[in-house]
């Protein structure tokens, strides 16, 4: 008789990507709060809920590592999934922003120690792609990620006041924007000249969107107003929202849930903060209506993944 596999033999790392998006959202709707004053409380329960989410994540795959190593090893050797382990490391970048308001000292010690895991993960990964021969299938979506991560820095560093931390966040955005383009280059001609990605993994390119979105954000922090370089940023972003945003629709139609799914959420998370910061500078009724939108349909997807997750385990439907 075959043995029943258990929750933490299937638990993929990418698994964290659920942490990002309820991250974005909880900042999604401080924004929305600073804009219209609709109350604090939804966005404090959604940042305490990635946190909570976050630390049972840590505990099921350290429970993966120590009783199923060979898998974890696989996961980490393997070229594609290899850029999904940046997950953790942009989730404990990201939390500060949640923990700020409430201390501001262990925001900072979770911050640092978030940057010198992503500064350490980004010059593994990239080294390892660069020494050894890599296949044009290999490079997809989620190559981005090891590269993006160095764009969150400034996300939750620019709220920080600590001697040092705009030379980190300007470091780590220096070193993000330059490579983004190299990646995306990358990415965007092994769409064009290779084969078309499986469908499990197209609605993954919506990870595509998150890193001009994230150089807006940044670039908005660390000057601390609104130029036309950040407009460009912020224009851009759109364009490739409506090149890869059919990719949300795709989602109930293209296979059966999967854990991949979550790589929407952290996209549209970070464009609906852009749409929202953007529309500070512009409050004409066009950019107001396409932050209001933007907020309704990032909303949607992530309690809809949110379910679909907790059905998806109760159900132990990764048994099929």
């Amino acid at each position: 008789m075959e043995r029943e596999k258990s929750f933490f033999e299937f638990m993929p790392v990418s698994f964290f990507g659920a942490v990002m998006g309820l991250t974005a959202l909880c900042f999604v709707w401080r924004l929305v709060d600073k804009i219209w004053r609709v109350g604090s409380l939804a966005g404090e329960v959604i940042g305490f809920l990635a946190i909570a989410v976050f630390i049972l994540l840590v505990f099921a795959y350290g429970v993966k590592w120590v009783r199923y190593p060979a898998l974890v090893a696989r996961e980490f050797g393997n070229s594609v999934s290899i850029g999904f382990f940046s997950t953790v490391s942009i989730s404990i970048l990201l939390m500060p922003g949640i923990l700020v308001p409430y201390s501001v000292v262990l925001a900072d010690v979770i911050w640092l120690i978030g940057v010198v895991i992503t500064l350490v993960s980004a010059w593994y990964v990239m080294r390892k792609w660069t020494t050894g021969r890599q296949s044009w299938e290999n490079a997809v979506p989620a190559w981005v990620l090891p590269v993006t991560g160095t764009l969150n820095v400034p996300i939750a560093g620019n709220a920080l006041g600590f001697p040092g931390s705009r030379e980190i966040c300007v470091m780590f955005f220096g070193i993000g924007i330059i490579f983004i383009v190299v990646m995306m280059t990358l990415i965007f001609a092994r769409l064009i000249f290779e084969t078309p990605l499986s469908e499990g993994l197209r609605p993954s390119l919506m990870i595509l969107v998150a890193p001009f979105a994230l150089a807006f954000n940044g670039y908005v922090g660390l000057i601390g107003g609104y130029d036309l370089a950040g407009s460009c940023f912020f224009y851009f972003t759109l364009f490739l929202l409506l090149l890869f945003g059919s990719k949300v629709v795709m989602l109930p139609r293209c296979c059966p849930f999967q854990v991949s799914w979550w790589s929407v959420s952290f996209p549209l998370g970070s464009v609906s903060i852009a749409c929202l910061r953007y529309s500070l500078s512009r409050p004409d009724v066009v950019h107001r209506m396409l932050a209001v939108g933007m907020t309704l349909v990032t909303t949607a997807v992530i309690l809809y993944l949110v379910i679909q997750t907790g059905y998806y385990i109760l159900t132990r439907k990764y048994l099929r």
